[in-house]
């Protein structure tokens, strides 16, 4: 970025206390999207500001201060939305099975999901399709949608997306669910009711005054803010999140959730997590325990999840029987569905079976970096760290724009202590966000 306008070059405290304001308003770490972002935020609002008021910069940082109508608009500045439909599908297809499980165990009560925060609705949005077309009927959940963004929500409201909201190949739910219209899709009046959305700060929300969550959804905000509010903010989510529940993050995410305590939910590709328990106690002391504190493993929520035979429902991609395979295809099987066969296995708890599936693959094509990928998953699914990063990184040699893998090694990387490490991977994996991977 060029140098400060005079403007700002002349002020005592120049744009240092504007991110500090909005650190102490919405917790974000200017370090995490850059300084320079933040100051032409702030130099693109107090332009428009003076052009009204003829002000200096201290006294709109005043009027900053002292109007909640100018923060929001620094805010809105600020926040840049950046979500798509089924981003990480695996997360959406386990969240329908744990809810027809949930279901199953409390026939009576409905379930409860949030999507926090829920940029310009896309999340919540894809939450409702998939618990509808795993059979739930609309008065069986409920979904509430929060985001400190007003401009945000208008678009979740509105309900009308364009086309950089659908990514990938698989977008058969569009033509299921959206009708095209005024150049872009608009969502089914069926789906865009069941969600609830609502402005809300998540460093200052409540939560006496929402009944406890099933399922929430806190994915990709975290790597924003700085340790302080990452607790603060884990504070809160427990506070939201009933007894039994699961919490999703986004996977650069998941290295910091497992040093701050919190038990995997054993489900491949999903980002999942249990609170810690203890059997005496389940009352949250307001501090998340850390790892090297606890003498003895905690008790898991749950073991490695299993999904009963009775709440089984089709996943986002069905692994076709290998005798099967055989009987319609003499020929060798194409590359994407025995690594469909892998994942489909690793999604069902079946760790053992994956891996070797997975292997068995590479010995024939030992150049497919989405194998050593997926054999990554898997070790840290249990637990073998060690050998995830190795996996990981064969990936990136083999690949070196694999989205996925850039984002579980940096998750690898922070949970290490490799900050800096960390983040250069995830600059790498921005900059190939959005490739139909």
């Amino acid at each position: 970025m060029s140098a400060l306008p005079s403007a700002f070059a002349g002020e005592s405290y120049g744009i240092g206390r504007f991110i500090e304001l909005l650190h102490r308003t919405i917790g974000l770490d200017a370090e995490s999207i850059g300084a320079n972002a933040v100051s032409r935020a702030v130099h693109e609002r107090y332009d428009l500001w003076r052009d009204a008021q003829d002000g200096t910069l201290d006294d709109y940082y005043r009027a900053v201060t002292q109007d909640s109508a100018r923060m929001q608009e620094l805010i809105e500045a600020v926040v840049v939305p950046e979500t798509w439909f089924f981003r990480d599908p695996e997360a959406f297809a386990a969240l329908a099975r744990l809810a027809r499980v949930r279901l199953h165990e409390r026939p009576a009560k409905p379930v409860r999901v949030l999507s926090a925060p829920c940029s310009t609705g896309e999340e919540a949005y894809t939450v409702a399709m998939v618990l509808i077309e795993a059979g739930i009927p609309a008065e069986r959940f409920t979904i509430d949608a929060i985001d400190v963004s007003e401009r945000a929500l208008t678009i979740a409201r509105r309900a009308h997306y364009g086309r950089n909201a659908f990514r990938g190949r698989a977008l058969d739910f569009r033509d299921r669910h959206f009708r095209a219209a005024d150049g872009g899709w608009q969502l089914d009046p069926a789906v865009a009711q069941s969600v609830r959305f609502s402005q809300a700060n998540l460093l200052q929300l409540d939560t006496h005054a929402f009944e406890r969550f099933d399922f929430i959804l806190c994915r990709n905000v975290l790597i924003y803010f700085d340790r302080d509010t990452q607790c603060t903010v884990l504070r809160v989510l427990d506070g939201l999140l009933a007894q039994g529940g699961t919490l999703f993050v986004g996977p650069a995410e998941t290295g910091l959730l497992m040093r701050e305590g919190m038990s995997s939910a054993n489900i491949p590709l999903a980002f999942a997590f249990n609170r810690p328990v203890r059997e005496s106690a389940n009352v949250f002391n307001g501090a998340w325990p850390a790892p090297q504190n606890i003498a003895k493993p905690l008790p898991l929520v749950k073991p490695a999840f299993v999904l009963p035979a009775w709440a089984s429902a089709p996943p986002v991609v069905r692994a076709m029987p290998v005798a099967k395979l055989r009987e319609e295809a003499p020929i060798e099987p194409a590359p994407q569905m025995n690594l469909a066969h892998a994942r489909a296995l690793a999604d069902a708890g079946q760790l053992d079976a994956a891996a070797s599936a997975a292997l068995a693959y590479l010995n024939a094509h030992p150049s497919n970096a989405d194998a050593y990928y997926l054999l990554g998953v898997i070790a840290d699914a249990r637990g073998e760290h060690q050998a995830s990063r190795g996996h990981y990184r064969r990936a990136l040699y083999l690949d070196p724009a694999h989205r996925e893998a850039l984002t579980h090694l940096a998750a690898c990387l922070s949970l290490d202590g490799d900050e800096s490490g960390a983040r250069l991977l995830l600059a790498r994996a921005e900059r190939v966000t959005g490739s139909p991977r």
